[in-house]
């Protein structure tokens, strides 16, 4: 089961509520492949102060691989938008469920730039907001800022 390497950049989001008001601050990202086979959940800083349309700008790495009685079926990339409370607990504002396919079929080569928006829904399911980044899979033995 070969391993890859997903660059991820948090860019934005937009339109983002609590409850039926706009998130004041303290929103962050959090990036995980469903199922056990990668690195585990990354996530961007805070950022403190964009409130309903944050911007973090953070560049992020991990590593995942695909088994292969999954080749064929869909795997997901989970993108969680969270705001940190005052009493320091997350609050999830909402979720967007992205194919990974989107990013690793046969549409581009590897290592190319998908910039990429998705709507966000909350445990509701209602919308709430939109979700930007890109992802890139690096090409194995090159190092990222060699793509750039």
């Amino acid at each position: 089961m070969p391993t890859r390497k997903l660059e991820i950049t948090a860019i934005s989001a937009e339109g983002l509520l609590e409850g039926r008001k706009p998130v004041k601050k303290n929103a962050f990202v959090a990036f995980e492949i469903a199922g056990n086979h990668c690195s585990g959940a990354i996530r961007t800083r805070i950022d403190e102060v964009g409130g309903d349309y944050p911007a973090w700008e953070d560049k992020l790495e991990m590593e995942f691989s695909l088994p292969e009685e999954k080749k064929d079926k869909e795997s997901f990339l989970y993108v969680g938008v969270y705001c940190q409370l005052v009493s320091g607990k997350d609050k999830h504002v909402g979720t967007a469920r992205v194919p990974i396919k989107d990013f690793t079929g046969g549409y581009a080569p590897e290592g190319f730039l998908h910039c990429l928006s998705y709507r966000l829904w909350d445990e509701y399911g209602k919308r709430n907001g939109i979700v930007n980044f890109s992802a890139r899979i690096v090409k194995a033995g090159l190092h990222s800022f060699w793509l750039r």
